[in-house]
Formats: C-alpha cells, sequence, structure tokens
C-alpha cells in the first residue's frame, strides 16, 4: 500500500504514519514544519499546502489530508489561512491525488460541523454555517465530492481526538487544569441538575481514530463503496466531569470543579451507525486509554 500523508507532523498525522508503517506500507509524509524526531515514512517532504506545488508519487493508492490550520478562532484577521488550508489546500492535494492515479481520498473533517444539539449526531442531520471553522469545513467536504468520478472521497467527521503529546485541545486543556489546581467548568444543560456533568463528547483515542481511518482505505481499494462523510468517534459519551476526574485519578490530583453560570445548547455526540456497518472499529476501553495517554 502507496499512502501520502498531508499534515504528516500533525497530532493524528504521526499516529498514521507510525501505524501504516508498521503495517509496512509505503508512506510519503508531507508537512509545513519539519518533524522533531521523524515521522515513520519512506520519506518526509516539506510542503505549504497554500504556496507550493504538490506533486504525488506516481501511482499511490490513498492519499489523507490532515492539515487543517491553526487559527480557526483568529477570524476575520487570519481568514486567508483559515479557509486557505482547510477549503483551497484539500482541493489542491485532491487535484494531486487524483493526478497520481490515487484510489482513495480521505479529509479529515469535524464534528463540529453540525448544528448544534445535545442528541446524537448523524451524518444527515444539519449543518452549521454561521461558524467560520465549521464553514472551513464544510467547503472542502462539498467541492472534494466534486473528485469523486476520478477517486473515492471521503470526509471523516471527527470527534474529540485525545492522547499522549496532544497540545491545545481541550483534552489538553483538561490535564493541564487538574495538574494546576485550575478550575474546570462544568457547563449544565437546561434543566440539568444543580452537579451538573458538563459538556459531553464522543472522545475517541487516537490510535483507534487512525485505526478507523486506515480501515476506510481498505475497503476503498477494495473497490467497495463508501458514503461522501462518516464520523468517525469513541463508542462512549464522556462528560467534562468524567475526563477530568479520570484525569485526577491518573495524575493524583483533585479536580477542582465549579458549575459555569451559563447553559449548554450542544453536546458532541456521534452516531456510530454508518461507520459499524462499514468497518468493524475497535476501541479502547475510555479508562484504558485515558491511562495509556496520561499516567
Amino acid at each position: 500500500m502507496r499512502v501520502a500523508i498531508i499534515g504528516a507532523t500533525g497530532f493524528l498525522g504521526q499516529v498514521m504514519c507510525r501505524q501504516l508503517h508498521e503495517r509496512e506500507a509505503e508512506v510519503w509524509a508531507y508537512d509545513v514544519s519539519e518533524p522533531a524526531e521523524g515521522v515513520a515514512a519512506r520519506e518526509f517532504r516539506r510542503l505549504d499546502i497554500i504556496a507550493d506545488v504538490l506533486a504525488l508519487p506516481a501511482a499511490i493508492d490513498a492519499v489523507y489530508y490532515l492539515a487543517q490550520s491553526p487559527f480557526y478562532r483568529q477570524f476575520p484577521d487570519r481568514a486567508e489561512h483559515l479557509f486557505g488550508v482547510n477549503s483551497l489546500g484539500a482541493v489542491k492535494a485532491a487535484q494531486a491525488a487524483c493526478a497520481a492515479g490515487a484510489k482513495f481520498f480521505c479529509y479529515a473533517s469535524t464534528g463540529n460541523v453540525y448544528a448544534p444539539s445535545l442528541g446524537p449526531l448523524v451524518e444527515t442531520d444539519a449543518v452549521r454555517r454561521d461558524n467560520p471553522y465549521a464553514l472551513s469545513k464544510l467547503a472542502a467536504e462539498e467541492s472534494l465530492r466534486l473528485f469523486s468520478p476520478w477517486t473515492t472521497v471521503v470526509a471523516a467527521r471527527l470527534f474529540g481526538l485525545f492522547g499522549p503529546g496532544q497540545k491545545n485541545m481541550l483534552p489538553a486543556i483538561l490535564q493541564n487544569k487538574v495538574q494546576t489546581g485550575g478550575s474546570v467548568l462544568l457547563e449544565p444543560a437546561p434543566g440539568e441538575s444543580p452537579d451538573p456533568e458538563g459538556l459531553t463528547i464522543s472522545f475517541c483515542y487516537v490510535d483507534d481514530t487512525a485505526r478507523c481511518l486506515h480501515q476506510l482505505a481498505l475497503r476503498a481499494l477494495r473497490g467497495e463503496p463508501l458514503p461522501p462523510v462518516v464520523n468517525v468517534a469513541g463508542p462512549e459519551p464522556i462528560s467534562v466531569r468524567r475526563f477530568a476526574s479520570t484525569l485526577g485519578r491518573l495524575l493524583g490530583k483533585e479536580p477542582n470543579f465549579a458549575r459555569a453560570t451559563t447553559t449548554r445548547a450542544w453536546d458532541l455526540i456521534a452516531d456510530l451507525g454508518l461507520l459499524r456497518s462499514l468497518v468493524e472499529p475497535q476501541f479502547l476501553p475510555f479508562e484504558e486509554a485515558a491511562a495509556r495517554a496520561y499516567a
């Protein structure tokens, strides 16, 4: 299997490179920054997806577009980078994938594209276009469908990635708060008890996510059909309270919880019916995955 990974030095990209390398795939890794300790790949190539021309090796089998702009909170000041990486960069990568004869193209989208909801989210549910980050992902999803006559395109809507070495996202923020004794705010849902669980997400261990994405590629390479979008998430909704409490046990710290004064109108809970109909996902139990990530 010959694979190109764009965004290879990122959190998910490094795990994808390692897993595919362990399965004896030939991996070409691309990223805008040099890897700190190298990546498990046949070759690493520096790539600025906005400015550089991308030419992939001939007869590549699968391409994963995992790159995303770090400026998703800096709109409108960095709008050009947000849409340049999340949207236009994905289109450039798909164009290169088709030119190289790739049979599968996977775009790392997000569960944040869905309209706010407290219930499980199905791929056919309403999406939101009032948020720059969500819109940048949706713009890519919809543009990439135009490439489907030439390659199988799947937008994997990822939920709640966590694992060792993660930076800046909610799990890393919770880890820092528990370690330093900061307050972990729990925002109640309407009508929730005075002792709320807080935001609830289908957190997914990064290795489990990578395995699911690999299985989707194998299905495409066998010539089996795939839908244009699919949720990729953990099997169990985990609240902020439970996540922080688990971190506290692993780190030997008692979390300091505080009830937020605002109420929340949404969770990020994925319906996995479609994913389970396509592949056979294997998930570590949450406590075991958390121990691997934070103990």
